[in-house]
């Protein structure tokens, strides 16, 4: 488990697993092919979408340190500039040459015909009409307002802290009423600590060191979740333990947390016969099909493994049913599929036990209310 990376698709929550070494890559996600960034256990950085790009800002009238306008082609500005507005054309300039030419001829030959027609002053020529005013250039729209910027996201980091700070609170407290405290669904919780305190001796978990694995964000309530690795010195290896924020603040997955850190699901595998119970699970298909792959002809098995080394067992379930149609789906290839299942404990008419998987209660190990 140290070496492997295990959270859901922030875009559809389909539950995936990496190597450690690809922390912080991003890459399409398998299931729903949206890109995705994987979480970064060391950095305490969850799995998330990028973040998109910048938007540009709106443009300004004034811009300082503009680059300069390009060199002007005389060419192309030529049949690039629009053409003029056309003008009404009018016959002031025909008209004063007219009259310019018919008034020279009649001097010369008024002159030359009676001197005294040539002392005889000139007429009133006409003025030509104004151009009436161009029109007058209308005002340029206003630019529009820029976009508020997006609040800003809280600090992953002091989000991990304040959920690590109610970890070690849960697991240092002296007995179950005071642990209760800080658990999830604690008005269904409550009764079965304190009903399991009667089991098991409480009091406070030591702990080696709690490091964050993974995270997770609610995209219908913005909840954020956190999975914790916790090394104790009974699982050396470490075991997950959720920490999910809620209207109270944050709180633990108490039955998870107990079915990891008491190793349950092998206490279940090595117990007596005709008990049923529920684990959550890594379930992958069979390394080689054949006569281990089942019981019978109407029986097929798959490998179940808890987040703990060394416990993996095998279980059965009959081949019609639709259990064995959707652990078929989700391990097709080799995937791994991460549900939670009820399981039950039986014997063969021969004496042998196997685990029979009986239904399957999640897909995912999200919490919910017990």
């Amino acid at each position: 488990m140290a070496d492997v990376i295990q959270f859901n698709c922030p875009a559809c929550g389909a539950t995936l697993r990496l190597p450690l070494e690809f922390a912080a890559h991003q890459g399409p996600c398998p299931c729903c092919s949206r890109e995705i960034v994987a979480p970064d256990p060391h950095r305490g950085l969850g799995a998330h979408e990028p973040l998109p790009p910048e938007p540009h800002p709106p443009p300004h009238a004034c811009q300082p340190f503009a680059e300069p306008p390009p060199p002007v082609d005389p060419e192309t500005t030529a049949t690039a500039l629009p053409p003029s507005p056309p003008r009404r054309p009018t016959l002031a300039l025909p008209i004063l040459l007219t009259a310019a030419v018919c008034l020279g001829a009649g001097y010369l030959l008024g002159t030359h015909s009676n001197p005294q027609l040539g002392r005889a002053p000139l007429p009133t020529l006409p003025v030509p009409a104004p151009d009436p005013p161009a029109p007058p250039t209308p005002e340029p729209a206003p630019l529009p307002a820029p976009a508020p910027l997006p609040p800003k996201l809280p600090d992953p980091v002091k989000a991990s802290a304040a959920a690590q700070s109610a970890l070690k609170a849960f697991l240092d407290a002296p007995d179950w009423p005071t642990r209760s405290a800080y658990v999830l669904a604690p008005a269904t919780v409550r009764p079965a600590m304190e009903a399991y305190s009667q089991q098991v001796p409480d009091g406070p978990t030591p702990f080696t060191s709690i490091s964050v694995q993974n995270s997770y964000t609610d995209k219908t309530t913005g909840n954020t979740l956190f999975i914790f690795q916790v090394v104790t010195p009974r699982q050396p290896a470490g075991i997950p333990v959720a920490v999910a924020e809620s209207p109270t603040g944050w709180c633990v997955d108490w039955p998870t947390f107990v079915e990891f850190r008491d190793d349950r699901f092998n206490a279940f595998a090595d117990g007596p016969p005709d008990q049923t119970g529920r684990f959550h699970l890594i379930v992958s298909a069979p390394p080689a099909p054949g006569t281990a792959n089942m019981i019978n002809e109407h029986f097929a098995s798959f490998l179940l493994d808890p987040p703990l080394p060394g416990r993996q067992r095998l279980a059965y379930v009959g081949k019609s049913t639709d259990i064995h149609a959707t652990l078929a789906a989700a391990t097709a290839n080799g995937a791994a599929f991460t549900p939670i299942l009820e399981l039950a404990k039986r014997n063969t008419p021969g004496g042998e036990s196997y685990l029979e998987i009986v239904s399957i209660l999640a897909n995912d190990w999200l919490p919910r209310d017990q």
